[in-house]
């Protein structure tokens, strides 16, 4: 790990629980500041691994692509109460995870031990989707397919642990912070459609599954 990732880690814990905080107390102002703040401690680490000696060039580009892309929603996408915020969360959001998701698949490719994995990833969304349809209204074709780009990602995520081009360690921080980004969306996904919740954990969630993508360049 570059010592400049090893600086920049404590920082971007920091900003998450900034971050969080401002989203409990709904002060807008801060959260333009941290949120896309956070992620931009994250791609600046990701981008660190670019001085070590072993990194994996490609494999970071596509990890930095990403999330750039996230990081221009994050700027964007403040007032996740607006349903147009939401919906223009959501195109971006594709964009910035498909990346990840298609760019991983480059990398690693397919392997036969992925129709294990993804058939139980199939019925969750399916299960999932048949419990927020009657609530989804005009989201309902927008959350269709939405629905499936986070399980795709964490699928080609969870694929990386049968291949050889990443490691062990990068293949199980690429998963946790795919599965944490997936988590969150569900979580808000209830929260604006199903029933509110008095105490919401996708700042953590979204900034945090970023950070844990960030590290998986590193090791």
């Amino acid at each position: 790990m570059t010592s400049l990732a090893m600086i920049l880690i404590p920082l971007n814990l920091i900003a998450i629980g900034l971050y969080m905080r401002a989203r409990i107390q709904g002060d807008l102002a801060r959260v333009i500041i941290y949120q896309p703040g956070a992620v931009i401690i994250s791609w600046s680490i990701a981008a660190s691994s670019f001085w070590q000696p072993d990194s994996n060039l490609a494999f970071t580009l596509v990890v930095l692509s990403g999330m750039g892309i996230a990081i221009i929603g994050d700027f964007l996408n403040l007032d996740m109460e607006s349903p147009n915020v939401v919906l223009r969360g959501l195109i971006i959001a594709v964009v910035a995870y498909l990346t990840y998701g298609i760019g991983v698949t480059f990398i690693s490719g397919f392997h036969p031990q992925d129709l294990l994995v993804g058939a139980p990833l199939l019925i969750f969304y399916v299960v999932l989707m048949r419990h927020l349809w009657p609530d989804l209204g005009e989201m309902r074709i927008p959350a269709l397919f939405y629905g499936l780009v986070l399980p795709f990602t964490f699928w080609r995520a969870l694929s990386c642990f049968f291949g050889s081009e990443l490691s062990t360690l990068q293949a199980t921080f690429l998963s946790l912070g795919a599965l944490s980004l997936y988590v969150g969306d569900i979580e808000f996904a209830i929260h604006t459609y199903k029933r509110r919740l008095s105490v919401m954990y996708g700042p953590i969630l979204y900034a945090g599954g970023q950070l844990l993508i960030a590290l998986s360049t590193l090791f």
